[in-house]
């Protein structure tokens, strides 16, 4: 089963220069766990429920701009990619979410609730 069968298709990117304190109001809004952080208009970073518990709470502001606790690179894959091999990078890599990206566009997000789906089926 390849990727682009299972992702998420909608993906929320926000600037780097967002604060904090309104990318939590968008995740709040959206219920999702993570938005993808633009740099200059590209994918920059990924922050997540985890950022906002590990950077910003412990050492950071809500008033931050949330790409200094945008965890980078990102790691993304095709919308080809099988969902197996994903399952094993994001297991090797400790990390819950991979960017699908095809020339250059954004298609959509893979997550392990994506991947707990499939394998409910």
């Amino acid at each position: 089963m390849k990727i682009g069968d299972v992702m998420t298709r909608k993906v929320v990117m926000v600037d780097y220069n967002t604060k904090v304190r309104e990318v939590c109001r968008i995740m709040g809004e959206n219920r999702i766990g993570s938005v993808i952080v633009s740099k200059e208009g590209k994918p920059f970073g990924i922050f997540t429920e985890r950022d906002l518990l590990s950077k910003v709470m412990l050492s950071g502001s809500l008033d931050d701009e949330v790409g200094k606790h945008a965890s980078y690179p990102l790691i993304v894959v095709s919308p080809d990619y099988d969902v197996r091999e994903a399952a094993k990078i994001m297991a090797d890599m400790k990390i819950r979410r991979l960017l699908v990206m095809e020339d250059g566009e954004i298609k959509g997000i893979f997550t392990s609730s994506d991947l707990v789906r499939v394998l409910g089926r």
